[in-house]
């Protein structure tokens, strides 16, 4: 990420300033909060439904909280962000927003209603990051782009945690 200090708000016109640390940080939010989830499991409950628990905590914080932290940090500081990816400020960042978000919403209200729910968030979040990581790799190879958010955590994100919660799904419910 820049060093700039991107201002709140869609458009970021007006808004207060937020620090880019911050901002960039939201999008890891989700992958910080299922570890805390799997670790109050596990001292609470015990390992005896661990599976179950741990499928659900990868819908709700792997996709659900990490969908709804790229939300925010694509619709309300997206200028910040698409330069941190590489790429050039435009429109295309309240869509890239807005889908991620729709994707958290439905990962965190999903998580309560139960494994055949799952699947359909699952798919959903796995078709959209797997693409968005294989975009990423073309960036890399076409235009050798190789901006922290284009060629560091995130894209190994972006493939790992839908194939992690779709083995979890699968594994749930072929054992």
């Amino acid at each position: 990420m820049t060093g700039d200090t991107p201002k709140a708000g869609p458009g970021s016109a007006g808004a207060q300033e937020v620090p880019n640390r911050v901002v960039g940080l939201l999008p890891f939010a989700g992958v910080v909060l299922f570890l805390i989830a799997e670790i109050v499991t596990i001292a609470v409950s015990g390992t005896g439904d661990l599976l179950y628990s741990t499928t659900q905590n990868a819908v709700l914080f792997l996709i659900g909280s990490s969908g709804i932290g790229n939300g925010i940090a694509h619709l309300f500081f997206g200028p910040a962000i698409a330069r941190s990816i590489g790429w050039t400020p435009g429109p295309f960042q309240y869509e890239v927003g807005a889908a991620n978000l729709a994707i958290g919403i439905a990962g965190v209200t999903g998580g309560f209603f139960g494994p055949e729910f799952w699947l359909a968030v699952i798919i959903v979040d796995l078709v959209f990051l797997v693409l968005a990581g294989v975009g990423h790799i073309r960036e890399i190879v076409k235009n050798h782009n190789l901006a922290v958010n284009n060629a560091g955590p995130i894209l190994v994100l972006d493939f790992l945690m839908p194939l992690v919660a779709l083995g979890l799904w699968l594994w749930l419910t072929l054992s």
